[in-house]
């Protein structure tokens, strides 16, 4: 499974979801700043930021050529952005030996790729009340019951990450890192906001809403 990452909302969400410090979390979270002030509407592509950024400052995108342009009036939004810029490529170079820009990219999209693999989607989970039919103990993170969505009969197994807690109670809500053990067949047929279920046999247990997922599961129109 491919795993890309190739825009701006995709690579927020995963560095939002690193529950770990570390430098390249910090770096990436300056260059996402540094692409959300970039005056162009709806940029959201990072291979197009990336473009523009060496169009305006040149290339390849150092410091010195980023200091080298001045506010004039009219690129007040460039200039915050570069400063975000600025600090890519300054704390790289202090933390992680590295101050080429286009290396640091790639350090930062390669490690979020490999986080990526990990997770399906991102969902938030809300666990029935044992009075409702759902279980009777707590679930602990890493919990796999099977995963149904309403367009297929196909059950598979669903392991849940939970963020930021480790145990759900019975009525308790949950945002969670979901891995499907069967991706294939529901590739192309998943969307954002899209509802499941997650049963123990018969008995629904947990009903689930989309918040975010990758590219291969996600849908505009379904392929199947």
């Amino acid at each position: 499974m491919d795993n890309k990452i190739e825009t701006y909302s995709t690579l927020w969400s995963l560095v939002e979801l690193d529950q770990t410090e570390h430098k390249l979390k910090e770096i990436a979270f300056f260059f996402l700043n540094a692409m959300k002030d970039w005056p162009i509407q709806d940029q959201h592509r990072i291979a197009d930021f990336d473009k523009e950024l060496k169009e305006y400052f040149g290339s390849p995108l150092t410091i010195e050529r980023i200091h080298a342009k001045k506010f004039n009036g009219k690129n007040a939004w460039q200039v915050e952005a570069d400063s975000s810029i600025v600090e890519v490529i300054d704390t790289s170079a202090r933390f992680c030996n590295e101050s080429n820009f286009d290396n640091i990219l790639k350090n930062i999209l390669d490690f979020y790729e490999q986080e990526f693999k990990k997770t399906d989607f991102i969902a938030q989970l809300k666990y029935r009340t044992t009075e409702q039919g759902g279980r009777q103990t707590p679930a602990k993170s890493g919990y796999r019951p099977q995963i149904k969505f309403d367009f297929i009969e196909m059950q598979t197994s669903g392991q849940q990450t939970f963020i930021d807690k480790e145990t759900v109670f019975p009525g308790e809500t949950v945002n969670a890192k979901i891995k499907i053990l069967s991706p294939d067949y529901f590739s192309g047929c998943l969307t954002e906001g899209m509802e499941f279920e997650f049963r123990e046999g018969t008995t629904v247990i947990v009903t689930g809403e989309i918040k975010y997922g990758n590219d291969i599961l996600l849908y505009t129109i379904c392929k199947n």
